[in-house]
């Protein structure tokens, strides 16, 4: 199977190399072994409960998309001969035409190293190209390392305080250059 989003080789502003690709059916137990390494408080900011480790259900539903409507890019590493996913960003697609709901993560070893904004910036241009003009997120009222990722990806967006320690974010993406899709 060719996948829409072909592997790509990154450094980061450290110069580690990451690998940058669509996720596969395949990746589940290496969400759930990228899940198992984040701290409790990464884990909040991404799902907005506690969560201690990713079912095998769960972990399948989140490597399989479909690649329009729903997608998701890993971010990987290779440790002693074996992919380590460090990175996730993904989006699906709400009922509202040209809206989907995004959600990123990155592993504690890797933040604050670009790795981030290179994830949000290649999944906007690959949303735009498939018809997303706008993300729309809730994210913890607490979650400002979210916002500088998106100041830093230079992405437009305003943020609504919903109450009770939630915000929604809308991210305008007409300004984004579509990436060409694969066919």
């Amino acid at each position: 199977m060719t996948l829409p989003y072909p592997p790509e080789q990154v450094a980061l502003r450290d110069g580690t190399p990451v690998t940058l690709r669509a996720i596969r059916f395949d990746d589940a137990p290496r969400l759930q072994a990228a899940v198992a390494r984040l701290s409790p408080q990464t884990v909040y900011l991404r799902f907005l409960i506690p969560l201690h480790d990713l079912s095998d259900a769960d972990a399948q539903r989140l490597a399989t998309v479909d690649y329009d409507r729903r997608m998701a890019l890993v971010a990987s590493v290779t440790r002693d001969g074996e992919e380590q996913i460090i990175g996730v960003a993904r989006y699906a697609m709400t009922d509202a035409d040209g809206v989907a709901e995004p959600a990123i993560v990155v592993g504690d070893a890797y933040q604050g190293r670009g790795l981030g904004t290179l994830l949000l910036a290649r999944l906007a241009r690959y949303a735009r190209a498939h018809g997303v003009h706008t993300f729309v997120a809730i994210i913890a009222a607490e979650n400002t390392r979210i916002l500088r990722l998106m100041e830093h990806a230079g992405l437009p967006f305003v943020v609504h305080d919903l109450g009770h320690g939630e915000r929604e974010v809308r991210i305008d993406l007409s300004s984004v250059t579509p990436a060409t899709p694969a066919n």
